[in-house]
Parts: C-alpha cells; structure tokens; sequence
C-alpha cells in the first residue's frame, strides 16, 4: 500500500510538471489556448483571483495582483494532488484486475 501511494505521488510529480513544461511551450509557440488547457488548475485557480482595471472605462487595462501569482503557486500543489490522486485510483483498480 504505501508503495503504490508513493509510486502514485511520483506520478502525481511527474505528471504537474511534465505538463507545466507543455503548457509554457505550447504558449511560447503561439498556442495560448492549449498552454491554458493542459495547466487547467492554474487557469481555474486564477478565475478566482480579482484583477485591477488600470486603465479607463472605455479602454481597460487589467493588471494583476500578488494574488495572481499566489494562485499561481497554488495551482502546482493542486495540481499534484489531483494527478496523485487520479493515480492511485488507476494503480487500485489495475491491481484489483489483476
């Protein structure tokens, strides 16, 4: 047991930061949408964050905050323990197959 929850906590690591990487180059590519689709829990995490209009009413400007960068740093986390989780369910079942 504590060996498939290790293995699915290593899965969990592998899997947030393989697809961070993805998502930067996706980005960097030209490809916004999809770098925000394979780092969903930072583009959920940052739906809650509020942004400051600096510009005018007519032509806003939005400028993020502290808090955008703290939601940032949350969704690595976050992410960690969905894919650790998704994991271990996976490793569970297979094991139960087997």
């Amino acid at each position: 047991m504590i060996k498939r929850i290790l293995l699915a906590f290593a899965i969990g690591l592998l899997a947030t930061g393989l697809l961070i990487g993805l998502s930067f180059a996706a980005d960097s590519f030209g490809f916004p949408l999809l770098g925000s689709a394979l780092f969903w829990q930072n583009t959920l995490l940052q739906g809650f964050a509020p942004l400051g209009n600096v510009g005018t009413a007519a032509h806003p400007v939005y400028e993020g905050s502290s808090l955008n960068f703290l939601a940032f740093l949350a969704s690595i986390p976050f992410g960690v323990v969905i894919y650790s989780l998704l994991a271990y369910v996976v490793l569970a079942w297979a094991r139960q197959r087997a």
